[in-house]
C-alpha cells in the first residue's frame, strides 16, 4: 500500500531538505499544495528540490509547471473537473502531449466519488476519519461501507483525513490502493523524524 506526502499548505521551516530526506527513504510521490502561492513561488520551491526527485512530484495549481519541470503530474481542483469546453480541451491537450503525466483529484465524499465521469489515475477520498468520518462511530460498519464501495471503483482510491499509524490496517482493510499524509508528517518530524519515515514505511 503506497503513502503519499501531501506537502504543508503554508510555508514551513527546513521543508525541502525533509522532502529530500523522504525521498531518500523510499517516498514515491509528493503532492505539491500551496494554494496561497504563486506560480513564481512554487517554481522556486521545486526549483530547490533537485531535479532527479522531480518526477515524483505531483503538483496543486499552476500545471504549466509540471510540463516545465518535467513533474509526475497534476492535481485537479473540483473547479477544474467540471465539463467546461476549456478544461475538456486543456485536459485533452495534456493528456496527448504528455501522456505519462498522471491526472488526481480529490473528492469530499462517497456521493461525488460514485458521480465522478473523469478519466483519473487515482483519487483521494477526504475525511476518512476525521469528524465527518466513515469509521469513527461505528469502525466495522464504515469499513464494510467503504468496501463495498471501493470494490466498485474503477480507478484507485486512497484514505485522506486523520489517518495515522493504527489505522494502517483499518485503511488496509477496506481496499484503499494506499493513504495521504499531511498534517500527521509535518506536525512529527522536526521532533521525530524517525517516527515519520516509520509511519511512511508501515504501509
Amino acid at each position: 500500500m503506497e503513502v503519499i506526502v501531501i506537502t504543508s499548505s503554508s510555508e514551513k521551516e527546513k521543508e525541502i531538505p525533509q522532502i529530500i530526506r523522504l525521498f531518500e527513504h523510499g517516498l514515491i510521490t509528493l503532492h505539491l499544495r500551496k494554494p496561497k502561492w504563486s506560480k513564481k513561488e512554487v517554481s522556486a520551491f521545486i526549483h530547490e528540490i533537485p531535479e532527479e526527485y522531480h518526477n515524483k512530484i505531483v503538483v496543486h495549481g499552476h500545471y504549466d509547471l509540471a510540463i516545465k519541470y518535467k513533474l509526475k503530474g497534476i492535481h485537479l481542483h473540483r473547479r477544474h473537473r467540471n465539463s467546461k469546453l476549456k478544461n475538456r480541451w486543456n485536459r485533452f491537450v495534456m493528456r496527448l502531449k504528455h501522456p505519462s503525466m498522471i491526472v488526481t483529484s480529490t473528492f469530499n465524499s462517497i456521493e461525488s466519488l460514485r458521480e465522478n465521469t473523469l478519466k483519473l489515475d487515482y483519487v483521494f477520498l477526504n475525511s476518512v476519519f476525521t469528524s465527518h468520518s466513515y469509521c469513527n462511530k461505528d469502525e466495522e460498519a464504515g469499513v464494510n461501507l467503504l468496501k463495498s464501495i471501493l470494490n466498485k471503483a474503477k480507478i484507485p482510491v486512497y484514505a485522506l483525513g486523520g489517518v495515522t499509524k493504527d489505522r494502517i490496517e483499518v485503511v488496509r482493510a477496506a481496499g484503499f490502493k494506499g493513504v495521504g499524509l499531511s498534517s500527521a508528517v509535518w506536525k512529527h518530524i522536526d521532533k521525530n523524524p524517525q517516527e515519520v519515515l516509520l509511519l511512511i514505511q508501515a504501509a
